[in-house]
C-alpha cells in the first residue's frame, strides 16, 4: 500500500496558492452539483467532528496562514486573503473543505466493510463521485489492477486497525495532458504539454465517531519543470518503464506514452 507514518502536525500541508484550489471547488460544484459534493445522512456527525478537528489543526499548526477572529476563519498569504464564516451549516464537510487545497472524503463502517459516506471532490484523477458514494472499498477500488487479488484483505485489515493517533500518508502519480485540477475521465483540454500530476493522500481516524478521513492534495507541474530537479527525469523514466499495461491504462497514461517517450528521449539528448 506504500503507507508511511504521518506526524499529526503535518496532516495538512500549507498552500501558497489556495485561491486557485478554492475557486476550482466553487466552480466545480456550481457546474456539477452532487457530482462534486455528496453526503449520506449518517455521515453528518463525522462531518462535524472533522470540521472541528481541521479548524483546530489549521489555527494551531499553520498559524502563519490561518487565524480565527470570533466566528470568522481567515487565510492570508503575501497580501492575499480568504475569509469563511464559521456559523453552523448543513454541510460541515463542504464548508471545511473550502479552507484547504485538499479534497476530503469520509469513510465509515457498513455491512459491506468501510463505505464512502461523504466527499468533497473537486480534483478527481479520472474517477466520478456519483459512481462511488455509498459503496464499499472493494467496489470503489475495483478498477485498480490487482486490488481484488492482492490488496483487498490488506486494506480491510488496515482500516479496521487504524488508530486515531497514527495517521498515515502515501503518494500517487501520473502524467496528463491537461493542467485542469478536475479530471473525471472525460476529455480535458489538451494544451499540447505534458504535466506531472501527483497526489498526496492521507488517512486518519476521527477519535469520537471512528470514521476515517481520506484527504487528497493534487499538485500539477509541466514536465519541463523536472529539468531543474536532479535525478527527477531518470526516476520518471524508470517508473514509466516499470508500469504494466494494466497500470498504464488505469493511470490513463497509455494514450500519452508515445509523447512521453519522445519527451524523455529529448531530455536524454539535452533538448529542452
Amino acid at each position: 500500500m506504500g503507507l508511511q507514518r504521518l506526524e499529526p502536525a503535518s496532516w495538512i500541508q500549507p498552500c501558497s496558492g489556495l485561491h486557485h484550489y478554492y475557486h476550482n471547488k466553487l466552480t466545480a460544484r456550481r457546474r456539477l452539483g452532487e457530482r462534486v459534493f455528496a453526503a449520506q445522512p449518517r455521515s453528518h456527525e463525522a462531518q462535524g467532528e472533522l470540521s472541528t478537528l481541521l479548524l483546530g489543526h489549521l489555527c494551531r499548526n499553520h498559524a502563519s496562514q490561518y487565524s480565527r477572529t470570533g466566528n470568522v476563519l481567515q487565510w492570508h498569504q503575501d497580501g492575499a486573503a480568504l475569509r469563511w464564516p464559521l456559523a453552523g451549516t448543513g454541510e460541515p464537510l463542504w464548508a471545511a473543505s473550502l479552507w484547504i487545497a485538499d479534497d476530503v472524503c469520509i469513510l465509515q463502517p457498513g455491512p459491506r466493510g468501510y463505505e464512502l459516506t461523504a466527499a468533497s471532490l473537486a480534483a478527481p484523477s479520472y474517477w466520478r463521485l456519483e459512481e462511488k458514494i455509498g459503496r464499499p472499498l472493494d467496489m470503489i477500488h475495483r478498477p485498480v489492477p490487482g486490488f481484488a487479488d492482492k490488496l483487498s484483505t490488506q486494506v480491510a485489515r488496515f482500516f479496521d486497525h487504524l488508530l486515531a493517533d497514527y495517521p498515515v500518508w502515501r503518494s500517487n502519480w501520473s502524467v496528463v495532458s491537461s493542467p485542469e485540477l478536475l479530471q473525471r475521465g472525460t476529455s480535458a483540454a489538451d494544451d499540447g504539454q505534458l504535466y506531472l500530476r501527483v497526489e498526496r493522500q492521507s488517512l486518519r481516524r476521527l477519535p469520537q465517531t471512528g470514521a476515517v478521513v481520506f484527504t487528497i492534495r493534487v499538485s500539477l507541474n509541466p514536465l519541463a519543470d523536472l529539468y531543474t530537479v536532479p535525478g527527477a527525469l531518470g526516476s520518471l523514466e524508470e517508473a514509466v518503464a516499470g508500469l504494466s499495461p494494466d497500470e498504464a491504462r488505469y493511470k490513463s497514461l497509455a494514450p500519452l506514452l508515445p509523447r512521453l517517450e519522445m519527451f524523455l528521449a529529448g531530455a536524454q539528448s539535452g533538448v529542452c
